[in-house]
């Protein structure tokens, strides 16, 4: 195939992707019960967090509805088809949540009352599901079929195509926010991608970006990871 990535360069980047969202999202439930009713400013905090995890999620979804199922249908059509639907049916389920969770963030920044918090509360919690399935799904099945199918170019567009979305400060928070648990391969397989002169200072702004970000939303420059998740709420 066409590129320059080394092997299993597309898996570590999209399980580096992957660990953020669970991650965040993981943590969402407690960091939504805990917003005492009436707290604006915090409500504000919390909102924006899981506005901003919502859309970057949503984006991550159609980067790849453009970019990697159409060529997989055309390129291993009997590999990938049994996959197809269910992966589908999956983006469309959390696709409509996050739908449901704009309309309920909406409310409660309006009123920063116990009822829109625990709407918001219960649509993520009812999500996390679905959501640990897909990831998960993608992969055990469709990352292997990436890494043997799609090339280096192709992924990197798609990735580029994503991040021209974004104004740059929000993308290197989204960058730190991956770096926090990313191992180095990975760290470096995205570093690749972006041009030479710019990796020294997003190396040094990204990580500091996220504990400040952190900091903020969580109260601790070093929120709680994958690996030892807040507890449920």
């Amino acid at each position: 195939m066409a590129g320059t990535k080394m092997p299993g360069a597309m898996t570590r980047e999209m399980i580096m992707v992957h660990t953020a969202f669970l991650r965040e999202f993981g943590n969402m439930p407690q960091l939504v019960r805990a917003v005492a009713e009436g707290d604006r400013k915090r409500t504000e905090i919390v909102a924006d967090h899981i506005e901003l995890m919502s859309t970057s999620l949503h984006r991550h979804h159609e980067g790849e509805d453009e970019v990697i199922w159409p060529r997989l249908l055309v390129r291993c059509p009997e590999e990938i088809r049994p996959l197809v639907h269910g992966m589908e049916k999956q983006h469309e389920r959390i696709a409509a949540q996050l739908t449901a969770l704009g309309g309920q963030l909406a409310a409660w920044r309006a009123e920063a009352g116990a009822a829109s918090r625990d709407a918001v509360h219960g649509t993520l919690t009812g999500m996390l599901p679905v959501l640990r399935e897909h990831l998960g799904m993608e992969v055990d099945y469709v990352l292997p079929l990436i890494e043997k199918h799609i090339t280096a170019d192709e992924w990197d567009a798609m990735v580029a195509g994503i991040s021209a979305e974004y104004q740059p400060d929000r993308l290197t928070l989204l960058f730190g926010l991956m770096m926090y648990e990313g191992d180095p391969a990975s760290i470096q397989d995205a570093f690749d991608t972006m041009p030479v002169e710019v990796r020294p200072a997003i190396a040094e702004m990204a990580p500091r970006m996220y504990a400040d970000y952190a900091e903020r939303v969580y109260g601790t420059r070093t929120p709680p990871r994958l690996s030892a998740p807040a507890r449920a709420a």
